[in-house]
């Protein structure tokens, strides 16, 4: 009787075993590539002031002025003195900070540092432990929560502004051949009062303050 063997493995078998071997380093190890990065410097927020006047004139121009810009009024409840609005941005740095990345790559495609704003989106090269190149593109989007506490204070009324920060990110990576080889979606939460802390696999972030000076500007001045 003959004996039978096991047929060997084609190159084009031992390349793929290759290729998914070096995603999974890629994701692991962070491919070659060599990543520095720098998290946001706290920033002191104004989030209220006491304006001057009857709570009902304050009430009303606070809800023209968001009437006509871009942000979406969710509810509006006088007698609980609150108004929520949202807000979405394809460019979140104009409004939070993450920090920055810079980022060098070795190996087929070697360069940098690409550096960019950790906030926004991005792309970059990166090659795996046996030095194939991929694309790694990350797109992010910021969404945005505000309840605007309005208040009367004798003939002043006190107006305070708290946000909360939804950052997306969706990274895809991509072979040199187009393949699609990896994705990867998450999201860091944070408030006005309260930033997300750098941990190792998350940056950092905070407000600018753009959003809570730009509702409290509505009513800082009579118009």
């Amino acid at each position: 009787m003959s004996e039978r063997h096991a047929p060997m493995p084609s190159r084009e078998t031992d390349m793929k075993s290759l290729a998914m071997a070096g995603l999974a380093v890629c994701f692991v190890s962070g491919c070659a590539t060599t990543t520095d990065y720098t998290p946001p410097g706290r920033v002191a927020v104004t989030n209220s002031i006491k304006v001057e006047r009857p709570f009902d004139a304050v009430w009303d121009q606070m809800v023209k002025e968001l009437s006509g810009d871009f942000f979406v009024i969710n509810n509006i409840d006088k007698n609980s003195r609150i108004i929520n609005i949202s807000f979405t941005s394809n460019k979140p740095s104009d409004y939070v900070d993450c920090g920055r990345t810079a980022r060098t790559s070795s190996g087929l495609f070697t360069g940098g540092p690409t550096q960019y704003d950790t906030a926004d989106s991005s792309s970059y090269y990166t090659n795996d432990a046996i030095g194939r190149a991929y694309t790694v593109r990350r797109t992010t989007r910021l969404e945005g929560r505000t309840n605007i506490y309005v208040a009367p204070e004798g003939q002043s009324t006190n107006v305070v502004v708290n946000t909360k920060y939804v950052l997306g990110l969706n990274t895809v990576v991509t072979a040199y051949d187009g393949r699609v080889t990896g994705q990867n979606s998450k999201t860091i939460d944070f408030s006005t009062k309260a930033p997300a802390l750098p941990t190792p696999n998350d940056a950092g972030c905070s407000t600018k303050g753009v959003i809570e000076g730009k509702i409290l500007s509505f009513v800082s001045v009579q118009k």
